[in-house]
């Protein structure tokens, strides 16, 4: 008869036995699971920063008393001086389509199409840009030749400056 006693360790060494015969003929057979990627979230672009023009908020503030809408004649005859006083620096043209781009006393562009409003490029003769209102008012303006200061320093800006002696 075998005691009862006897009965635990024997069942503990079957078991050592058969997990250390496991180990040595399993553990080559083992894979590592596939690697999963992260679920990402749906990324949406930012809005483009919108640009704000705040001049007339900086020249007449809010809440000051003498805030006064900006007559609207006024605004006509400041174009006008605005263009009489900036350069014709460049004329782009594409078929029928046409861009001014003016250059103001302050240093500023101000680009004029044909669609633009209240004035609009009318004609361009390679010399002269001629402008017209949306009143029919008209302005001729010169194309000004870039000087020498203007043309950046380099291979192709020291040719323009030097007239080539080969020639």
């Amino acid at each position: 008869m075998i005691k009862p006693w006897y009965l635990g360790p024997v069942l503990g060494a079957v078991a050592l036995a058969a997990s250390v015969y496991w180990w040595h003929a399993e553990k080559e057979r083992w894979v590592p699971p596939p690697a999963r990627r992260p679920d990402l979230p749906k990324v949406e672009p930012m809005p483009q920063a919108i640009k704000v023009r705040a001049k007339q908020a900086v020249e007449q503030p809010l809440l000051w008393m003498s805030r006064r809408p900006v007559a609207v004649d006024v605004k006509k005859s400041s174009l006008v001086t605005e263009l009489m006083q900036s350069r014709l620096t460049a004329v782009l043209e594409s078929g029928s389509d046409r861009v001014a781009i003016l250059q103001r006393p302050d240093g500023s562009t101000l680009k004029i199409t044909g669609e633009t409003k209240p004035w609009r490029v009318e004609s361009f003769d390679g010399r002269k840009a001629f402008f017209v209102s949306a009143d029919d008012q008209r302005v001729e303006r010169p194309l000004e030749a870039g000087s020498a200061a203007t043309v950046k320093a380099g291979p192709i800006g020291d040719r323009l400056r030097r007239p080539a002696a080969n020639q």
